[in-house]
């Protein structure tokens, strides 16, 4: 392969009309992706609205804060003040 030719292509700016092609391109994956993730999850998003219907809650408390929860005290050799503020004592 012709190295040096690769890097001026990769180097040079590519004209309007080139860098339209591309983002037409980038664009029609991003629609085929967006499409097949929207039909993957389509289960999903029918069974949380059926248990919203039937009167479950849908998702964490309100009140949930990560920073509050307990896991970082019951490790062994882990200090309250140096693994939940981040600080060192």
């Amino acid at each position: 392969m012709n190295t040096g030719y690769l890097i001026y292509q990769a180097e040079r700016p590519l004209s309007r009309a080139e860098q339209q092609r591309v983002d037409i391109a980038q664009a029609e994956l991003v629609l085929k992706v967006s499409r097949g993730w929207h039909a993957l999850t389509a289960p999903l998003r029918a069974l949380r609205l059926a248990g919203r219907l039937a009167g479950r809650p849908a998702g964490r408390e309100p009140g949930y804060r990560a920073t509050g929860y307990p896991a970082a005290e019951r490790l062994p050799g882990c200090q309250e003040a140096e693994c939940l503020t981040g600080r060192v004592a």
